[in-house]
């Protein structure tokens, strides 16, 4: 993988997620391709508990493996499927994220590393942390590269409204960091990620306003409405934007609901 150089100390192997790597001792986010890679370190830190982000809690060689304590439930595979899909059953094509399938164990539950800072960035997962090593802050899963929003049509957090609200507590935060990195995304300068931000905040203020739109005229399910956004959607889409679309649609006031021979139909008040 491509290895881009960010300090004397920092470098990234870019992925899906991205791995950044600080003085060959500190690994965060080593998951999906780049958990085949042999990185010997001495702390993994995952920023949260979703399976393409935790390949490198499996090193038992770390002395430190930290996971936020809020996404413990993902320590199991059962949980994982839980915290990702809503559900876990037996195994099946349409857990498409299942990277990971042992069950975790000796993760920390309390991190003291005098290099690392964590920030609280909620959302995406109950316990989505970031991290700030040599002035880098490393978000993680808060915001996406937007090829990554067009392919997925919405931004998958578990919690979009607590997301909102950790995008705009970001806009602050990296005003005093001399670069950002996200999981998944391009490698971008400072000014760019900023406006890379400022376009995700814009992009999920659009799709509300789209989901208003499409449940102005007509009572629709929440499948009904994330086929709308997504027509190409696979049935893994739509399990995974169905999450997001439930808790886009129970946050709005203006938003009535109702049990219809469909199912649960979602309408907008006059």
């Amino acid at each position: 993988m491509p290895i881009i150089k960010l300090t004397k100390n920092v470098s990234v192997i870019t992925g899906s997620p991205n791995t950044l790597i600080y003085d060959n001792r500190i690994v965060i986010d080593q998951g999906n391709k780049n958990s085949t890679l042999n990185i010997s370190a001495e702390v993994q830190l995952a920023t949260h508990g979703h399976a393409d982000h935790i390949a490198g809690l499996l090193d038992r060689n770390a002395k430190i493996r930290y996971l936020p304590l809020e996404d413990y439930w993902s320590i199991t595979l059962m949980g994982r499927r839980a915290m990702t899909y809503g559900c876990s059953s037996k195994d099946s094509s349409i857990f498409t994220f299942d990277y990971v399938k042992e069950n975790l164990e000796n993760i920390d539950l309390s991190i003291r590393i005098p290099e690392v800072e964590t920030v609280k960035l909620p959302g995406h997962t109950p316990g989505h942390t970031g991290y700030i090593i040599d002035n880098i802050l490393y978000a993680g899963d808060a915001f996406f590269g937007d090829k990554v929003l067009e392919n997925f049509s919405v931004p998958f957090y578990t919690d979009f409204w607590t997301s909102l609200e950790t995008l705009e507590k970001l806009k602050d935060l990296v005003k005093g960091v001399d670069n950002i990195i996200i999981s998944h995304g391009p490698i971008y300068n400072k000014n760019k990620m900023i406006s890379l931000l400022e376009y995700n905040i814009f992009y999920s203020k659009k799709i509300i306003n789209k989901i208003l739109d499409f449940i102005s005229s007509d009572e629709l399910t929440v499948e009904e409405i994330v086929l709308k956004l997504k027509p190409n959607a696979t049935p893994a889409n739509i399990l995974l934007n169905s999450m997001v679309v439930k808790s886009i649609l129970f946050g709005l006031e203006n938003v009535e609901y109702r049990v219809s021979s469909k199912g649960l139909v979602f309408r907008k008040i006059r």
